[in-house]
């Protein structure tokens, strides 16, 4: 009969696995991004906390990438450049170099959640011998039932909240174009690759279509003229540089 394994053998090896730093990039992250969170509600923002969000979840991402290329040092393929970790990567680098913008976090924030939570049950627990518990349960329920909502609450956020911030920082004065030409290349890699930022785009453009080109009377039909013939103007050029036409009217 074998000898109980010591706890202090466990974490060894614990520690010696490659997720376990990927985990804790995203326990740094909510940790972090909770403490700041709570502190822009109470007007008395510290911006450190959203520095050390962002680099926990570099360190998240960092991982999954060196994970993806291997220890053999093999030459990146092509296909490493369309991993949607490596466009997280490079925007929360992007975000983390640039001055702090609250909203740009909550999709960092909302990862790290469910990926901080599924290892904890999948791994942490059984690996500490740890008997499934009511938390456990209640830890399955949550990620099961509120993914799917949660990534569609990304999407939305990404589309409406991050990029409506950046186009209202920038006809204040308050923020780069460079910062949009960067993340309006980020939306346009994450249209091709996830389900979530399509629909996200399409019916939010068709919340935009009822207001700026269909007139809801005879009265208001010149005002709109001049707001309507330059959103279709933007419409255009978005559609033209992600070479089709994701925005067009259904």
């Amino acid at each position: 009969m074998s000898e109980p394994v010591s706890l202090q053998v466990k974490l060894s090896t614990l520690f010696k696995q490659r997720q376990f730093y990927w985990w804790l990039g995203h326990v740094c992250v909510v940790c972090n991004g909770l403490i700041y969170f709570s502190s822009v509600l109470s007007l008395n923002t510290n911006v450190s906390y959203y520095k050390r969000a962002y680099l926990g979840a570099l360190l998240s991402y960092a991982v999954v990438i060196y994970n993806s290329i291997g220890v053999t040092h093999k030459s990146i393929s092509m296909n490493l450049l369309c991993d949607e970790n490596v466009h997280y990567f490079v925007i929360a680098f992007y975000w983390y170099s640039y001055q702090p913008i609250t909203v740009t976090l909550i999709p960092f924030f909302v990862f790290s959640i469910f990926h901080t939570l599924t290892y904890t049950k999948s791994t942490l627990l059984p690996f500490l011998s740890i008997p499934k518990t009511q938390i456990e349960t209640k830890i399955e329920y949550f990620t099961d039932n509120y993914h799917t909502t949660a990534m569609e609450y990304v999407a939305y956020v990404e589309v409406i909240g991050i990029l409506g911030r950046l186009i209202l920082g920038i006809l204040t004065f308050r923020t780069s174009v460079l910062a949009l030409i960067v993340f309006v290349h980020f939306l346009r890699l994450r249209y091709f690759l996830s389900s979530y930022t399509r629909d996200a785009l399409k019916n939010t453009t068709v919340q935009l279509d009822q207001w700026f080109i269909v007139p809801t009377s005879e009265t208001n039909k010149t005002a709109l003229t001049v707001v309507s013939n330059v959103y279709i103007s933007i419409k255009r050029l978005v559609a033209r540089y992600g070479g089709e036409v994701p925005l067009s009217k259904q």
